[in-house]
């Protein structure tokens, strides 16, 4: 009889972190040697996204229903009285309703894993603590008797400066004292957990996140056509939720210093591709600085490959908040040179000089800088294009992935 492997996630939509979830449950080898299944808190947006990236069907699917994570947000009212009453309630609601969620979470994912016992207990999740959920699933797991538990962080660690974390002590603790083995995606955010919850060495493995490379369905030129791009423009794209971490403000300061800079050789069209609570403040930057010739915002590309495949290179200009951004090595998989921030795991991904550009972040100047010479040397963007294919054959292809997780799996065993 094959051993069991039953991967956990709670997220609410079907995001970047997932990706390798769809690895895993689309991989024919790891089928072969174990039997699969997956269980994660349900919600309409996460099935979508879950039925759109795996094809497969064999193995066990288990929607739950369990509370979901809530977080702070600003008031609509701006009254001083109202915000500071607000932020009073929510400073005690929200860890009262955390630790609730995990007990209650808890009590109903152990009677789940006592039902569906397995060998090994996969835990993806965002950062750490990330999904309140992912601390029930080790308790609840350990209580029902899986003592294989290996955890997945995809993002940085957050340490103990925020009192709400100082009630988690007692829970990290138990956390890296039940969990077999921790993995992160790049060796910044490995050390940055290693350091959060003093975790011995033997205890962490860094296993860069794989890529599944997607149908291009649009030739270059028809996704111009759909767009209304002109033939004529070098195209660089940038894929993100529309938020503050991720810097398209300093870009668009970038761009608009390349306008007035060089408006006889502005040759580049930049797509941002994304929705989030920045949409607003960057629509109105785009228009007073009347920048809609050179940069189109669409909220949604349904086959994102589509516009990589149509871009010369690609941008990320994130500040804060990131790990190993899954869109820099798809980017990289059609051999796309990234522009990306001196932050987390990016500069792991891309090598300085040789497969794309890295800046500091919160720098419009080494933006502008770094496109205008992507932009204006064909060869050099050439040169990186090949460079940037060759990483990504050699390290970030979705087998070479899977494969380090099947071996960790077999030597859990």
């Amino acid at each position: 009889m094959k051993p069991k492997i039953l991967y956990y996630s709670d997220c609410p939509f079907f995001a970047g972190c997932e990706n390798m979830i769809a690895n895993f449950l689309n991989d024919q080898t790891i089928q072969k040697d174990f039997s699969v299944a997956f269980a994660y808190n349900q919600s309409e947006k996460y099935e979508q996204g879950l039925n759109s990236r795996v094809s497969n069907t064999d193995y066990l699917k288990f929607p739950l229903s369990l509370l979901k994570q809530i977080s702070y947000r600003k008031p609509a009212n701006s009254i001083l009285v109202w915000t500071i009453t607000h932020k009073a309630f929510f400073a005690f609601y929200i860890p009262f309703y955390k630790y609730v969620s995990i007990l209650l979470n808890t009590i109903k994912l152990f009677s789940f894993f006592k039902r569906n016992k397995a060998d090994i207990l996969h835990i993806n999740n965002g950062g750490y603590p990330a999904a309140n959920s992912c601390y029930s699933a080790v308790i609840a797991s350990k209580m029902a008797g899986i003592n294989k538990i290996i955890y997945v962080v995809n993002n940085i660690a957050e340490d103990y400066q925020h009192p709400f974390r100082w009630l988690d002590y007692p829970f990290d603790f138990f956390i890296k004292k039940w969990v077999a083995v921790f993995i992160t995606g790049s060796e910044f955010a490995g050390n940055k957990l290693k350091e959060v919850l003093k975790l011995d060495e033997k205890k962490h493995l860094t296993i860069n996140n794989g890529i599944q490379e997607r149908a291009i369905t649009l030739t270059k030129k028809v996704f111009k056509e759909k767009y209304s791009i002109p033939g004529n423009k070098i195209i660089a794209s940038v894929v993100a939720n529309l938020e503050k971490r991720k810097g398209h403000i300093f870009l668009l300061e970038a761009i608009l210093q390349i306008k007035k800079q060089y408006p006889q050789n502005l040759n580049s069209f930049f797509i941002f591709e994304g929705t989030g609570p920045e949409k607003t403040v960057l629509e109105k930057y785009i228009a007073e600085n009347e920048l809609a010739e050179q940069v189109l915002q669409v909220d949604y590309i349904p086959d994102i490959f589509n516009l990589l495949n149509a871009s010369d290179f690609v941008i990320l200009p994130s500040i804060a908040n990131e790990d190993f951004p899954n869109v820099i090595i798809e980017a990289m998989s059609l051999g796309k040179p990234v522009i990306g921030t001196d932050i987390a795991g990016i500069p792991e991904q891309i090598e300085n000089n040789k497969t794309g550009i890295v800046v500091k972040p919160k720098n419009p100047e080494e933006l502008k800088q770094a496109i205008v010479r992507l932009a204006s040397d064909s060869l050099l963007l050439q040169q990186f294009s090949l460079e940037a294919k060759k990483k990504f054959d050699s390290l970030y292809e979705k087998s070479i992935s899977v494969k380090k997780y099947h071996n960790l799996y077999k030597s859990i065993l």
